[in-house]
């Protein structure tokens, strides 16, 4: 077991539950912290409900968290194994502060990288249509950030097979497109709010925006890929 300080950064929501990650400021890493009995075979017992996650609770965007958590198991699957931490049962989750756009920035400028490519260790796989992906079982990293010029993104839309509409973000990176799926928790709800009108006009009153990219984790469709991403946006 081992204590961890955390900036809250990375809130994705599916349904009624959430994904959550974090900067690990005494590591200097990224970190996914997971509710005590998460089990790599039971999807739904590796996320957090609306009691823990999402706004006004203790895993929030900005939070700093303090938590103790133990590294998973053995069998638990790259590359999310490399971030993957679980709570201890029992143990106290302390909201310590909470940080403004520029604190968060600033304190997470390390988690930054020059590439979706090299966020993801030089393992991310382009495809022609612009989807990404990284193998399963890649021992690498599953969670970065790039930072890019308000032109470089792009916003639309479409509808899943359930009939829900889905975000989605074009990044255009090193005169790549790369297109990725959005289920960051603020942007979603901005997009719902204020359609796709409302996160272009964000994007073009930013000076940068900061990306925050994470890997899905296998599914059934897809069973050794894991589909790169958007966990987050700070526009700048």
């Amino acid at each position: 077991m081992a204590e961890y300080s955390l900036i809250i950064t990375d809130v994705t929501r599916y349904g009624s539950l959430y994904c959550v990650a974090g900067w690990d400021v005494g590591r200097q890493r990224m970190i996914r912290p997971e509710p005590p009995g998460a089990n790599a075979a039971v999807e739904a017992s590796r996320f957090w409900d609306g009691d823990f996650a999402g706004d006004g609770q203790v895993f929030a965007f900005g939070n700093k968290v303090l938590i103790a958590a133990t590294k998973p198991p053995d069998h638990f699957p790259f590359p999310h194994a490399t971030e993957d931490r679980i709570v201890v049962a029992g143990s106290n989750i302390a909201v310590l502060e909470r940080l403004n756009t520029t604190q968060i920035v600033q304190s997470i400028a390390e988690s930054v990288s020059a590439s979706p490519l090299k966020a993801f260790g030089g393992h991310l796989v382009r495809a022609q249509s612009g989807k990404a992906q990284v193998p399963a079982g890649t021992n690498t990293a599953s969670l970065g950030a790039i930072e890019i010029e308000p032109d470089e993104i792009s916003f639309y839309s479409d509808v899943a097979a359930n009939g829900r509409r889905r975000l989605r973000a074009v990044v255009e990176y090193e005169g790549l497109d790369y297109d990725f799926s959005v289920p960051a928790d603020a942007a979603y709800r901005r997009f719902i709010d204020g359609e796709i009108a409302a996160l272009k006009a964000d994007a073009h009153a930013s000076e940068l925006i900061h990306v925050r990219l994470g890997l899905c984790r296998p599914f059934a469709a897809m069973p050794h890929s894991c589909y790169a991403q958007v966990n987050g946006l700070l526009f700048l």
